[in-house]
């Protein structure tokens, strides 16, 4: 039975300095192909226009799209769930009051509570441009997977507080974001429906990851590895920290994980 490798995409295949995959990242998972099923686990969804170019680079055997609310096998959706509609436009409108930057990309384009603030956060990030933002109240009433918040890690202590049945993993300590999702989704709970679909456990997972939305990931698999620009609470409790993705971080993991078994 083929163990699997569980990959986080953004900052852990995808790189958001140079906006692509690293080289070294590809040809070491179609190394290893034979020896592991491999399982895309991402906040995205990945079949609409913006990723499907990317999935088809990365082959995955399975997904877990928008941490956990769509599991697709070979292009077979195995579950699908959307965010509750009444807390859908509560969020949004809370978002709105407090000035916080929360939308998502739905069916093509991007939605935000603050376009201007996004706007302002993407070029501080190295953005030369960005596309068209729709106004987030557009999505009330729409069946929408998840939110992203491209605030501050206050603002997403802040959504957590006011918002019990919702969490904010973020994705950097010094930058902020964060996936805004229902409090019982994550990634492990959409893998785990994925293992029992293969009659398999966590123990034949080592799952890669970046973010605080793949903290139950690094927690329950056998092999749990931390990238090298990872936040400090999930270095803390991975199995094993590699090399930041602009040095091979992927490579080096699976060169680690060659070493060990």
């Amino acid at each position: 039975m083929s163990k699997i490798l569980c990959l986080d995409y953004d900052n852990t295949l995808f790189d958001h300095e140079t906006r692509e995959v690293p080289e070294s990242a590809l040809k070491a998972i179609n190394r290893v192909r034979e020896k592991y099923k491999i399982v895309l686990a991402t906040g995205r969804y990945f079949n609409d226009s913006r990723n499907l170019p990317m999935k088809e680079i990365i082959k995955p055997d399975a997904i877990i799209h928008a941490n956990g609310s769509v599991i697709e096998v070979n292009g077979e959706i195995l579950h699908e769930s959307f965010l509750n509609v009444d807390l859908l436009r509560s969020v949004i409108l809370f978002a709105l009051e407090q000035n916080l930057c929360l939308g998502t990309y739905y069916n093509g384009k991007f939605y935000n509570t603050n376009p201007l603030k996004l706007k302002e956060r993407w070029f501080f990030k190295g953005n030369e441009k960005s596309p068209d933002i729709r106004d987030a109240r557009e999505l009330i009433g729409k069946k929408v997977y998840t939110l992203f918040l491209d605030d501050t890690v206050e603002a997403a202590a802040l959504i957590e507080k006011n918002f019990p049945a919702l969490r904010a993993p973020i994705m950097s300590e010094e930058t902020g974001g964060a996936d805004v999702i229902p409090r019982n989704l994550s990634k492990a709970a959409g893998l785990k429906i994925l293992l029992d679909y293969w009659n398999q456990t966590f123990e034949d997972v080592i799952a890669i990851g970046d973010s605080m939305n793949d903290y139950e990931l690094i927690r329950f698999a056998c092999v749990g590895i931390a990238m090298g620009n990872a936040v400090s609470k999930l270095k803390e409790i991975a199995d094993y920290v590699t090399t930041p993705i602009a040095e091979d971080g992927i490579k080096n993991a699976l060169i680690y994980l060659e070493r060990t078994s």
